[in-house]
This record gives structure tokens, C-alpha cells and sequence, in this order.
């Protein structure tokens, strides 16, 4: 009775070096995990920066020398 039982808990238990692979996978995808998480991070900040630039842009354009003329004739329009 006792050797087979025994067998049974040698044949079903995890190793030592079952749970240090379970480790090092779960380390790799989480770095993984981050490297993709920081890509598209990247990519929204590229997009948010141009997009800003592009805002910067169009107001010096029309509150400036480019467009300035639009600026003064909607306010003359509009009264104020």
C-alpha cells in the first residue's frame, strides 16, 4: 500500500524545475506583454504630437500673416 501511493504523488507532483519554466515563461510574456503595451503607447503619442503641430499651424496661419484677413472679416460679420 505504501509504495503505491507513493508512486502516485511521485508521478503527479510538480518538479522543482516544472515551476522555474511556469516562471520564466510568465517573465517573458509579461516583458512581452510591456514591449507591446509601450509600442502603442508610442504610436498614440506620434499621432497626438502631430496633430498638435498640425493645430499650431493652422492658427498661426489664420491668426497671422496667411489668414489673417478670414479672422477680421468674421469678426466684422459677427460684430465684435
Amino acid at each position: 500500500m505504501g509504495r503505491k501511493r507513493r508512486q502516485r504523488e511521485e508521478d503527479t507532483s510538480p518538479t522543482k524545475q516544472d515551476f522555474k519554466l511556469d516562471k520564466t515563461s510568465a517573465k517573458a510574456d509579461l516583458i512581452r506583454a510591456k514591449a507591446s503595451k509601450s509600442l502603442a503607447v508610442a504610436a498614440k503619442r506620434k499621432w497626438l504630437v502631430a496633430l498638435i503641430g498640425i493645430a499650431i499651424a493652422a492658427y498661426y496661419a489664420l491668426k497671422g500673416g496667411l489668414g489673417g484677413g478670414i479672422f477680421s472679416t468674421i469678426k466684422s460679420k459677427l460684430g465684435m
